[in-house]
């Protein structure tokens, strides 16, 4: 049975890294709350964003990392969601990385992509929305 929604790295950096007490808790609502997937992306963003933009050690995000995986399932990428993604920066003109996350999240018959970066409301194939989980 898919999952339901494909979460963006921002959610996560809201809940582990940010300091705005709203935002973190709708995050740790949406972690909670089961139904949600990421890639090895997501994950690979959040190591490379907590160690530039916070300074993390990696002694801090290994920890953070175990407690990822052990709420959230994490599927691999595939070589055809690049190809996947290229078509969709092409159609769209969304940029490469943002297109990888939508054409794993297709890949895997989610109905919606959990982003505060990406255009709330946008539609891709008349199937998977983008939704921003920090305006509603």
């Amino acid at each position: 049975m898919p999952v339901k929604y494909f979460m963006d790295t921002n959610v996560l950096l809201y809940r582990y890294c940010n300091q705005d007490e709203g935002k973190r808790q709708i995050a740790a609502r949406l972690l909670s709350a089961g139904g949600c997937v990421i890639s090895t992306q997501v994950v690979n963003e959040f190591c490379n964003v907590t160690r530039r933009k916070f300074s993390a050690q990696f002694a801090a995000i290994e920890p953070v990392l175990q407690s990822i995986k052990d709420t959230l399932p994490v599927e691999t990428l595939l070589l055809e969601d690049s190809f996947a993604a290229v078509n969709i920066s092409q159609r769209h003109n969304f940029q490469y990385y943002d297109a990888l996350i939508l054409a794993c999240a297709l890949r895997l018959e989610c109905e919606a992509v959990l982003s505060e970066d990406m255009q709330h409301g946008f539609v891709l194939d008349n199937r998977l929305a983008v939704v921003n989980p920090f305006i509603l």
